[in-house]
């Protein structure tokens, strides 16, 4: 039997990691050794394993679970590579299973007995996660010692400094090591007349007109922010940790100020620490710097921003006052409109749940869903380039063997195998959009009707942030007229792509104008 595989590569920032090129030659040598034929290849540079949001894993997931995807091997040098996360590897082992697909790993032994392998795979991937949390104490503890010493631990200068690179006197790979400090720009004055103005009890606009800095509010408020900054201190681990889905670790952006790293006299300070602290203090006690920081971390209470436009194109946006939130849009002739958030929010879920509830949008959903069925493999072509190519890299990879100066030939082969690499991705993707659209061929109402209900349940028990990305998913934007308040919903239905579809009823009031 025809055994055949897909290998998974992925490197890190660490210097001590392996390279793809490394890593790939090793897959390539166990392959031979097995015989097994490498038909697809999935790869992540500079990649964490702690995120399973990684391009090319993501799309071995998804070719995982085609029944067309034409592998049933997986093969990857180490545990490391696929997960660092000790739940994740064992559940990834399990789908792997579940589809009749075998992960091999090019440093562990081919021929260990169940039960050997049992417990080999759990002591190296719980090896893995040791390793993962260790190297982020080690790095975090850097950070911090580095911010002690009055080094900037990453990131952008703020706005009225620029970033000074200063030499160490540590040689690394043939180059000096360098670290960053804050030095003055030629904004630097204009900031610090904006902020003592501020410290002072100016309005934002008072302040702006007296200092020249003609920011948007928002920009503003992230420079009131870094008030500390700019009283001459070096600030880290002030930000949560963000979370893969969006928001972050705690729902709140902003670490408790105990656990702040605050060094102070690092550089030179355009404020007095007295009036940085006033400035601070204010924000934290102000609705509007709140909503502006929560709306930066997903937070937002605004959960159709993005999503709401008028039939004109214009954007609906976020906006708060006295307490309460709206959603604003301005005309082309700068007349305002505001709506209050809960009921323009309320009105859409309520529509969406009417839609996906109504026989008429079912029928459309499937119509629609069966006009992107395409009978052809559209891929068929390039797999036979594909294997050309791999013929050819075989041939020339010979030559080069029996050459005295194999560079020229080794040239070719680089060559080669990036067209292949190429060619190889295009066929993934276009599988993955046949696979897809031979599943929306099966498609029936009835299909649909149950798909609908469960996604319309598991979004309504979501928080605000989660249910505005799981809305993005399948709505692609909802038209509110400004002047009527009559509303259109515009639909996702995708085989790998995405085709705007509305509801069937079009426009309707949502709200009284």
């Amino acid at each position: 039997m025809r055994k055949t595989a897909a290998s998974y590569l992925r490197s890190t920032k660490d210097r001590s990691d392996v390279s793809l090129d490394s890593q790939r030659r090793e897959l390539r040598e166990l392959a031979a050794r097995e015989q097994i034929e490498i038909v697809a290849e999935y790869s992540d540079a500079v990649e964490s394993a702690k995120s399973e949001n990684r391009p090319g894993f993501q799309r071995l997931l998804t070719d995982l679970r085609s029944p067309t995807r034409g592998w049933n091997i997986l093969l990857a040098t180490d545990t490391s590579r696929i997960s660092r996360r000790t739940y994740f590897a064992h559940v990834m082992r399990h789908e792997c299973e579940k589809r009749g697909v075998d992960v091999r790993y090019s440093k562990l032994p081919q021929d260990l007995d169940p039960i050997t392998e049992v417990i080999v795979h759990s002591t190296l991937t719980a090896m893995d996660e040791v390793h993962s949390l260790m190297s982020r104490q080690k790095g975090l503890a850097g950070m911090a010692e580095n911010v002690r010493a009055g080094w900037r631990a990453g990131g952008r200068a703020p706005y009225g400094y620029a970033l000074e690179k200063v030499g160490t006197g540590t040689q690394r790979d043939g180059a000096e090591v360098t670290k960053t400090r804050l030095v003055r720009d030629k904004s630097a004055s204009a900031v610090a007349r904006y902020l003592q103005e501020r410290a002072a009890g100016a309005t934002r606009r008072i302040a702006m007109d007296a200092s020249a800095v003609n920011k948007a509010a928002s920009t503003l408020i992230g420079i009131e922010w870094n008030a500390l900054t700019y009283a001459g201190a070096t600030i880290w681990n002030v930000h949560a940790e963000q979370l893969p889905d969006g928001g972050y670790k705690g729902g709140h952006k902003r670490r408790p100020r105990e656990e702040w790293v605050i060094q102070r006299d690092t550089h030179e300070a355009l404020i007095t620490w007295e009036q940085a602290e006033t400035i601070v203090h204010r924000l934290e006690n102000s609705d509007r710097g709140k909503a502006v920081s929560a709306g930066k971390t997903g937070n937002s209470a605004y959960l159709l921003t993005g999503l709401l436009t008028s039939p004109q194109g214009g954007k609906w946006w976020g906006h708060r006052q006295r307490k309460q939130t709206y959603y604003r849009h301005v005309d082309a002739n700068g007349k305002n409109k505001h709506v209050l958030t809960n009921h323009v929010d309320e009105a859409v879920i309520e529509k969406i749940a009417r839609d996906m509830n109504s026989d008429e949008f079912v029928k459309a959903l499937a119509a629609n869903a069966r006009q992107q069925t395409n009978a052809d493999d559209p891929a068929q072509e390039l797999r036979t380039e594909v294997v050309r190519l791999n013929e050819q890299i075989s041939k020339t990879m010979d030559l080069a063997t029996s050459l005295d100066d194999p560079a020229p030939a080794l040239r070719k082969i680089n060559e080669l195998e990036r067209t292949r690499k190429e060619a190889a991705e295009q066929v993934n993707a276009l599988e993955r959009e046949h696979s897809a659209q031979e599943a929306l061929r099966q498609v029936t109402p009835d299909g649909i009707r149950k798909a609908l209900d469960t996604l319309w349940k598991d979004t309504r028990e979501l928080d605000t942030p989660q249910m505005k990305a799981a809305l993005k998913a399948f709505v692609q934007a909802v038209e509110l007229n400004p002047e009527t308040l009559e509303a259109k919903v515009f639909y996702r239905v995708s085989a790998d792509r995405c085709v705007r579809m509305a509801s069937p009823r079009g426009f309707e009031p949502l709200l009284p104008p």
